[in-house]
Formats: C-alpha cells, structure tokens, sequence
C-alpha cells in the first residue's frame, strides 16, 4: 500500500512537472509574442507621425494654392479698377487746365 501511494505521489509530480514545463513554454511563446506586438507598435507609430508630417504639409500646400488665388484675383479687380478710374479721368478731366480758344468773342 505503501508503494502504491508513493507511485501515486511520483506520477503526480510527473504530471505537475510536465504541465510546468507547457507553462514555461506557453510564457516564452507570449514573451515572443509580444515582443513582436512591441516592434510592430513602434513601427506603426513611426508610420503614424510620417503621416501627421505629410498632411501638415499637405494642409499648407493647399492653404497657399487658395490664398494664392484670392490674391491673383485681387490684384486682376484691383488692375481693372484702377484702368477704370484712368479712362473716367481722362473722360471728363481732359482739359480741366486750358481755356478754349474762342477769337470771335472779345
């Protein structure tokens, strides 16, 4: 009887042992694991701030194409005003400093 329980105990070491060992191995496989989760993280938050970067740059680009055309288009209505106010001028200030040469009236 005695023997009996002493195969008892040692078959059960055995079976502890051995489920030691699968946690052991299961703990080193998540270890890999997630040192791999680790490297892909960083890498994604490189990616990530490259991206930030680029649509920052992206943004300016876009802003100066639209504020360069309000300032094309100002400079085309200002260039027309002032045309504008050239001809009137010339319109009805044309000879504004001369009198007109009348010889029949004295």
């Amino acid at each position: 009887m005695a023997d009996q329980k002493i195969d008892m105990c040692q078959r059960e070491a055995e079976e502890v042992t051995v489920l030691m060992k699968n946690n052991v191995v299961k703990v080193l496989e998540r270890e890999g694991k997630l040192a791999n989760l680790e490297v892909r993280s960083d890498e994604l938050k490189s990616m990530a701030s490259d991206f930030q970067k680029t649509a920052r740059t992206v943004e300016r680009k876009t802003r100066w194409e639209k504020w360069r055309w309000y300032f094309i288009c100002g400079a085309i209505v200002l260039v027309i005003v002032i045309i504008i106010i050239i001809i009137l001028a010339v319109q009805f200030g044309g000879g504004g400093g001369e009198a007109p040469s009348n010889p029949t009236n004295p």
